[in-house]
């Protein structure tokens, strides 16, 4: 049976990371991971240091653990349906004879090697940086590797274990996927308020008798958010074995009690996800027509909106600016710097306020992979009587459709919020807009240089795929350049700097979308 489970984890990893896309894509792809890879390791190592430098190295071993468990269970959560639940090839596999127990368990292995690779880049630099100040002896070692593998385990499974009950709940109903969509996002919602008030701890609620030092403190708060660090901890710096093995009997039980859990119950569940209902009233009425690219623009809608890890993935973007510009009409602005974990952008926050809008709504980048998931019914569009320019437009109008209506809402908040002159204000509203527009643009010039057409699991597409990572990232970078500048540079005119790149984002868009109407598909 191992050997079953292992040979499924094999097929479906390989799917997830796309080995059988073009040699040129593959190094490409493999370039881009390491290089994101090689940055993630040298700041969490930086963090490390930074923690040891101000005699705080005790930190470090809860720290590494709270902040990969964190992280993993965000973006889990995210992908849990689509990979464990409503997947495109269940049928076959469930065809197969092996245990439902088994299936689960290789679709779990493969969301956990994911995740350790991640947990990885973090935990191995920081435990070096523990290294360089403590200098532990060989004991640590085997504790902080074993400790390494068992640490994607427990949040794996709360996260998968929160789709699942999720999927349980909305299979019951007749639109069980939108259901499960609005659940996820409200979901995911709550996590981010969630983070914002944990960063925006006040002086007030500190206990200062009650802590000896800043260390203490960051500790007490990270055992609070997540108690098995505390486990780890113990066993890391006060080498306390009988910690250490509950921690470790704690990870394996929750995974092996989630596994059994869900096989009685996972058929019904993903029937109930992946069941169609259809209307026996149906009348014949009068039909409207319409113009092809309103046609296109609909189909690129309805394919957004039912897919729940589209939604989740594309979306999350938008989400963050529209939370984040609320929020900040409900806290102080000497809070902002403490919410985003960057101390002094206070003092300059109204002018980096369009960029941060920008760089938010411009990771919701659906055309990056929106001619991707057309798959192998690729053909059909390219046999239809319209033109690469217009079904370019429609995936860039369905992208615009999605992130102008958030930018707009975002940036009305944050003017009410930061009272600025009228150049200022002006800048709000228009610089997310132009840098909207680019991100549509960039992200459809992107797909259509590194397509792929010949997925089987659309989340290797929506997450995995170079494309997707270079709208996400792209947009991320576009928008954050501008922002590192005025923190850098305090001395210069916040309007000026935002209408230079503003008017050079316009100019841009215009000379890309020239070029990208050359282009064939």
């Amino acid at each position: 049976m191992k050997s079953k489970c292992f040979l499924l984890f094999k097929v479906q990893f390989f799917n997830q990371v796309n080995v059988k896309s073009k040699a040129k894509s593959q190094v490409m792809v493999m370039v881009s991971m390491g290089i994101l890879g090689v940055i993630l390791a040298i700041y969490s190592y930086m963090i490390g240091y930074g923690l040891g430098s101000m005699g705080m190295a005790e930190v470090i071993p809860s720290y590494a653990l709270a902040i990969t468990s964190i992280v993993t269970l965000f973006f889990t959560a995210i992908k849990a349906n689509g990979v464990l639940f409503a997947y495109k090839d269940y049928d076959i596999l469930m065809a197969l004879p092996v245990k439902t127990s088994t299936v689960i368990a290789s679709r779990f292995l493969t969301m956990y090697v994911l995740n350790l690779i991640f947990t990885a880049l973090v935990m191995v630099p920081m435990g070096i940086s523990y290294i360089v100040w403590q200098g532990p002896g060989f004991l640590f070692y085997p504790v902080w590797i074993a400790g390494l593998l068992a640490a994607p385990l427990v949040p794996t499974t709360i996260a998968t274990l929160l789709g699942a009950l999720i999927i349980l709940f909305t299979s019951r109903f007749k639109y069980a996927n939108i259901l499960t969509t609005v659940v996820s996002l409200a979901a995911m919602i709550a996590v981010v308020l969630g983070s914002f008030s944990l960063g925006g701890v006040s002086d007030e609620s500190i206990d200062i008798s009650a802590i000896k030092s800043v260390g203490e403190f960051m500790l007490v708060q990270i055992n609070r958010i997540y108690p098995l660090a505390s486990l780890f901890h113990k066993a890391v710096v006060k080498l306390d074995m009988v910690s250490f093995l509950i921690y470790l009997v704690i990870s394996a039980g929750w995974y092996y009690l989630f596994v059994k859990v869900l096989s009685l119950r996972y058929k019904k569940m993903n029937t109930g996800l992946m069941t169609y209902h259809t209307r026996s009233d149906y009348k014949m009425t009068s039909l409207s027509a319409g113009s092809p690219l309103k046609a296109l623009w609909k189909k690129e809608m309805k394919r957004f909106f039912s897919s729940t890890p589209y939604i989740l993935n594309m979306g999350m973007g938008i989400i963050l600016a529209v939370v984040f510009s609320i929020a900040c009409l409900f806290v102080g602005r000497d809070q902002i710097g403490t919410i985003l974990n960057m101390p002094g952008i206070q003092d300059v926050i109204g002018g980096v306020l369009p960029f941060v809008v920008s760089m938010l709504g411009c990771m919701s980048c659906t055309t990056s992979v929106s001619l991707s998931l057309e798959g192998k019914s690729i053909g059909i569009l390219k046999s239809l009587p319209v033109s690469p320019e217009l079904v370019y437009k429609s995936k860039i109008l369905m992208n615009l459709t999605l992130i102008l209506p958030a930018m707009l809402i975002s940036s009305a908040c944050l003017a009410i919020c930061f009272p600025q002159s009228l150049p200022g204000v002006v800048l709000i509203f228009v610089t997310p807009l132009v840098y909207g527009t680019f991100t549509s643009i960039f992200g459809m010039f992107v797909n259509i240089k590194m397509p792929n057409y010949e997925w089987t699991n659309e989340i290797s597409v929506i997450k995995q795929s170079m494309s997707s990572m270079a709208g996400i990232f792209g947009g991320m970078i576009n928008g954050g350049i501008p922002i590192i500048i005025l923190v850098v540079f305090k001395n210069l005119d916040p309007v000026v700097v935002g209408a230079i790149f503003t008017a050079a984002e316009a100019v841009l868009s215009v000379l890309l979308f020239g070029y990208l109407k050359k282009l064939r598909f």
